[in-house]
């Protein structure tokens, strides 16, 4: 009988990345926002595929951030092995009442069964052994040319310098990684951006930006040591959360902030991370973390007295673009020193965890920025922080969370959470938020509608169920409130969100899922008046999509999405994609390939659409979808030798009826746009 189970749960290697993807997906979908970096996020899920976490091992943190089990589930595990000892074969899991038989396939690749005790204690020659080197370099170009990269006179660039791109417009990136198990971590990144000069004129050192970390977890009472760079995740986000945010969307569990502590940075993203030293120390029920960080940042830094020739002690913004492709761009680059220093004590017994955490900020030049009636109560100065305390229970089928957080100018803001299991196949889930409009803390990052925790209140309630063996259905409901000023929205107002999904699996080979999604929000009116009346927009999205298996070597993916967007006032935006993916992964050829072709067509980018896109190993993109025309790409990879890949991606888009694409040096005369990248990944 076991045998047969074993048979029926086994996940294919199309299935493992369906997986992947599938979560990646919904996450980014509810970023929208096409320019965030996936690379921790995708790092840390093909990790566990490589390379199993051993639930005779694993804490609660570390099943936590498979981010495929809600913490009842979690805990639910690591109860029965409290109760019976270490786990024998992974079909032991099948007698868990919170896990059931989709849930445990979902995870089955991700986990292992360990009868041995790994050592504590590193050995220099069993870990040179079964360690690994992964080395990565990618380039890709937007093949058309774009007006920065275009001849220009002497005579226009002495005008303006500022004319014409200083590099060529090819984009690089290169990282090596040494990883023993889960337990070490080595490497470093780097990168420079298409318009930016490689190893000459202002960039003679090569790549513009550079990232480097060690890191090493598990060892003795060292929980996580973290030297160089590394992310901070703490609590539900409301003191310190330098990493990837994620917020609403059809996955309820990313309600839940997943508070990993340290985490080693292997991301591009020039500005969102702490450079320095961290570590964080087990005893017993108690962890006590600390840090201390010193990042110079890209900031607008304002123009000092020409007259005494003294330096500027201000800056009006941190730039967080990354780009350095101009002299102005330049002139921003590691404007501001910023230092940060924390440290978290927490406790955890079973079920309960309780943490109570401490942040302090420093910049180097004062915060001036440009004061709007919207941004009034906004952070000015120098220097900064917050303290918070966070709890999280989980008892039989209930997890209740929050976390409740001060800044230094007395500002206070919470958020509590609840998940209930009523059923493995139903669970309902609710999320309350209060963001006060003085809460002043650049490194907070909570779950919310907008993309800071400042100035809202919110109630979420929703629910997740299968309801027959064949189908899921999903749904939530979110009400909001603005009791100030917002940008956009000149007085205070409200809204609301709604999300539902029906999935239909008749096999393991086919999924079929309807999603509707309807959403208001206030915005200010366009009329031509001496006061912007706030008036509310409507949005409207409708989704049908199809995974088909026709072997497993071969699937099938095809969608078709509507929306529509309405502004009182200015009339009703439409929007409508449809495309059609086949997908090639064989598991005895060294080749697959991937291949996309979509036609859409929006009346404008208030009526834009999002769609998530397979690239090469590790680089995941969804790029907002407006305009009229079609999109197509094709993403190979190829298998040179074990541990030797190479993987070429080509996607074009083609506009209907319009001239140019983009504007200013980004421009594009013309409706093609081509994008080629090439990366290749060398394993030893």
């Amino acid at each position: 009988m076991f045998f047969l189970l074993a048979i029926s749960i086994t996940l294919s290697a199309q299935e493992e990345r369906d997986i992947i993807e599938r979560s990646i997906e919904f996450i980014a979908e509810g970023a929208e926002d096409e320019n965030l970096d996936y690379t921790n996020l995708v790092d840390e899920l093909n990790a566990y595929l490589e390379r199993p976490l051993d639930i005779n091992r694993a804490n609660f943190e570390e099943l936590s951030s498979l981010r495929l089990l809600n913490d009842i589930q979690v805990q639910a595990i690591l109860e029965h092995r409290y109760k019976y000892g270490a786990y024998i074969t992974m079909e032991e899991l099948q007698s868990i009442p919170t896990l059931d038989l989709q849930t445990i396939r979902m995870i089955r690749s991700f986990i292992r069964v360990r009868s041995g005790i790994d050592e504590l204690r590193i050995k220099p020659k069993e870990m040179w052994e079964n360690s690994t080197n992964e080395l990565f370099l990618r380039t890709d170009r937007v093949m058309e040319e774009r007006k920065g990269f275009s001849p220009a006179t002497d005579q226009e660039l002495i005008d303006n310098p500022n004319a014409r791109y200083l590099g060529s417009p090819w984009r690089a990136y290169m990282r090596y990684r040494f990883s023993y198990q889960n337990r070490i971590s080595i490497g470093f990144t780097a990168e420079k951006d298409a318009g930016e000069e490689f190893f000459k004129g202002t960039q003679k050192q090569g790549f513009d930006y550079y990232s480097g970390h060690a890191f090493f977890s598990n060892i003795g009472k060292v929980d996580k040591l973290a030297i160089g760079d590394f992310h901070a995740l703490m609590g539900q986000g409301l003191v310190l959360w330098t990493g990837l945010g994620f917020g609403k969307s059809m996955d309820l569990l990313t309600l839940k902030r997943n508070a990993r502590g340290i985490n080693p940075y292997r991301s591009v993203d020039e500005n969102r991370f702490l450079r320095g030293a961290a570590v964080s120390l087990r005893q017993d029920r108690w962890k006590l973390t600390m840090l201390y960080s010193s990042h110079n940042k890209d900031g607008n830094v304002l123009t000092g007295d020409t007259l005494s020739q003294e330096e500027s002690t201000s800056f009006s913004a941190l730039q967080t673009s990354g780009f350095h492709r101009t002299e102005r761009e330049l002139e921003d680059k590691k404007g501001v020193n910023e230092k940060v220093m924390a440290a978290e004590l927490s406790w955890r017994k079973r079920g309960f965890q309780i943490g109570a955490r401490g942040m302090r900020f420093q910049y180097s030049k004062e915060l001036d920025r440009s004061i709007q009636p919207y941004s009034q109560f906004g952070f000015q100065g120098e220097q900064g922080g917050a303290i918070g305390l966070d709890y999280d229970y989980v008892k039989s089928n209930l997890n209740i969370f929050g976390e409740i957080a001060r800044t230094a100018n007395g500002a206070i803001s919470y958020v509590n959470g609840a998940y209930l299991v009523m059923d493995p196949r139903l669970t309902f889930a609710a999320f309350h938020r209060h963001f006060d409009r003085e809460y002043q803390n650049p490194f907070a990052l909570a779950v919310g509608e907008s993309s800071t925790p400042v100035n809202e209140d919110g109630l979420l309630l929703g629910f997740m169920s299968r309801p027959a063996k064949k189908w899921e259905l999903s749904a939530w409901l979110d009400r909001f409130r603005f009791p100030w000023l917002r940008f956009s929205t000149d007085g205070p107002s409200s809204g609301w969100e709604m999300m539902s999904q029906l999935t239909y699996k008749p096999d393991k080979t086919t999924e079929f899922y309807v999603r509707y999604r309807h959403r208001e929000r206030p915005r200010n009116s366009v009329e031509d008046a001496i006061i912007d009346y706030v008036r509310q927009t409507e949005q409207h999205n409708l989704r049908l999509n199809m995974k088909f298996n026709i072997s497993e070597s071969v699937s099938l993916r095809s969608r078709l999405e509507w929306t529509d967007y309405y502004k009182e006032g200015n009339g009703t935006q439409t929007g409508t994609l449809i495309y059609q993916d086949i997908i090639y992964r064989p598991k005895s050829s060294p080749f697959d390939l991937s291949v996309r072709y979509a036609l859409f067509d929006t009346d404008g980018y208030d009526a834009r659409l999002y769609a998530y896109e397979t690239d090469v190993l590790y680089f995941y993109s969804i790029p907002a979808i407006s305009g009229r025309g079609s999109r197509y790409y094709a993403v190979g990879r190829y298998t040179i030798r074990r541990g030797l890949d190479i993987w070429v991606k080509w996607s074009r888009w083609h506009y209907l009826h319009q001239e140019s694409i983009s504007s200013g040096l980004d421009g594009i005369d013309g409706p093609i746009r081509s994008d080629m990248r090439i990366q290749l990944r060398w394993q030893f």
